[in-house]
């Protein structure tokens, strides 16, 4: 053990480091390449939303003034978009929605205390949980790539303080029935707290996949994570919100750090409230890409599980990791470090070049079955 290891917090020392997608820069580097189409890290590809950009660039001639200290002017905007009152204490902003999933092991986890949720997901409140001394039982998912959320259940006890559950999720792009997710909360006892991350909500078309906000009210401990990274296009600039009643509110509020965002993100995210016109163009453009990628990975012999997100979890029968090393190579980056391969929904440029990138790997050979 090193000298620094002496001096950390146990809960540090058994966190794994946070995989991040590759960046365009750092592949253009190593491979000596011109372009990179960078489909790993579920970006908005259509850009950002006109409105955000115009109020950014406003925003920018204030950036030496301190912002909204509680963000008290966008919290009431979404609560009232929303159906809650104009008190804005229903709302609290983060740093991206993972601002608000570290917050929560910050405030409720305590040594001892169990973590309930699915294995593949996105794995900020793990991490946030292992920080504080807790202690994370994952579960699988179904053979369909879906939260079990029985085997959940089965797995809480008197320990439990907190259960997640991601949806639509991340890596698989799979959700779960709202029926089910909505008795599965109800039913959750009165010392668990239920997180839903709903970062990728806006592109579920799917009737039976419906938003858990409605079900926010007193007495029942819900939180709703949603985030300004993905639909609105405003992944750079962190974002999220997160929706729960009033009394979770007041311990939230409370340990949020003022200042938490600044003035162009504050302005960006409430002009990209108003751009109605973007959202609803992103998400059938997105649902055209998705149903056309899933189409090519299948014609090439592709497992493609059915996604409600902006992106697909494709298992290509291959090795993952070195298929995405190879198609490093031709200038394609895809998340490669999960069991199945995660590939961005991009413009229709970008989808045509992505599958014939990875036609071309394949016709190539180099790279061996899954193990």
């Amino acid at each position: 053990m090193s000298k620094i290891d002496t001096l950390t917090r146990p809960g540090i020392q058994n966190i794994p480091p946070y995989i991040p997608g590759r960046t365009s820069e750092s592949v253009k580097e190593k491979y000596h390449l011109d372009r990179v189409l960078k489909l790993a890290s579920n970006e908005n590809q259509y850009g950002t939303a006109p409105m955000a950009t115009a109020a950014i660039r406003e925003a920018v001639a204030s950036v030496n003034i301190y912002p909204d200290p509680s963000c008290i002017g966008l919290r009431k905007k979404i609560g009232t978009l929303f159906g809650f009152d104009d008190s804005g204490d229903n709302v609290i902003i983060s740093a991206g929605a993972s601002g608000v999933l570290a917050l929560l092991g910050e405030i409720f986890i305590c040594e001892g205390d169990e973590y309930v949720t699915c294995e593949p997901t996105f794995s900020a409140l793990n991490s946030a949980v292992k920080r504080h001394g807790g202690k994370v039982i994952a579960v699988p998912v179904t053979e369909d790539q879906v939260f079990d959320l029985d085997a959940m259940a089965a797995q809480v006890t008197d320990k439990t303080k907190m259960v997640y559950i991601c949806n639509p999720n991340n890596p698989t792009g799979t959700a779960v029935d709202s029926a089910k997710l909505r008795e599965f909360i109800h039913k959750m006892p009165d010392h668990v707290i239920t997180v839903v991350d709903e970062a990728y909500i806006e592109f579920a078309d799917d009737p039976d996949v419906e938003s858990m906000v409605s079900e926010i009210r007193e007495g029942l401990n819900l939180v709703v994570i949603r985030t300004f990274s993905k639909v609105y296009g405003l992944a750079g600039e962190r974002v999220g919100y997160t929706f729960v009643n009033k009394e979770l509110h007041g311990v939230m509020q409370k340990a949020t750090s003022v200042f938490v965002v600044g003035r162009t993100s504050l302005a960006g995210a409430m002009a990209a409230l108003d751009d109605r016109a973007f959202i609803e163009s992103t998400v059938k453009n997105i649902a055209a890409g998705r149903a056309y990628v899933t189409g090519e990975l299948e014609a090439l012999g592709f497992k493609v599980w059915p996604s409600k997100a902006n992106f697909v979890y494709a298992d290509s029968h291959l090795d993952t990791g070195i298929l995405a090393q190879e198609l490093e190579k031709k200038g394609l980056i895809i998340r490669g470090n999960f069991a199945y391969s995660r590939i961005t929904i991009g413009t229709p440029e970008q989808n045509r070049e992505m599958i014939e990138i990875i036609k071309e790997v394949l016709a190539e050979g180099n790279v061996p079955a899954a193990g």
